[in-house]
C-alpha cells in the first residue's frame, strides 16, 4: 500500500502530492520525477497532520542541496 504525502521543495510555495511505497525518514534520499529526469533530493522534515481523508495527512520537506 503506498503511502501518499505532500512534498514542498527548498522551501518552495509549490506544494505537490507523491506517493511512496513507505514512509521516507529524515536525511534519506528520495527521487521524484521532474523536468525529464529523475531529481534526487534529500528528506529535511516530516510532518504528521491531521487533516480529512482527502488531503494527505504527511507534509515532505524535501531540499535539493545534499548535505
Amino acid at each position: 500500500m503506498a503511502v501518499r504525502c505532500r512534498v514542498s521543495i527548498d522551501d518552495a510555495r509549490d506544494v505537490d502530492e507523491l506517493a511512496f511505497q513507505e514512509l521516507p525518514r529524515v536525511g534519506e534520499c528520495v527521487s521524484m520525477p521532474g523536468e525529464g529526469a529523475n531529481r534526487n533530493l534529500r528528506v529535511m522534515r516530516v510532518v504528521h497532520m491531521p487533516g480529512s481523508e482527502q488531503d494527505a495527512p504527511t507534509m515532505l520537506e524535501l531540499t535539493s542541496k545534499i548535505l
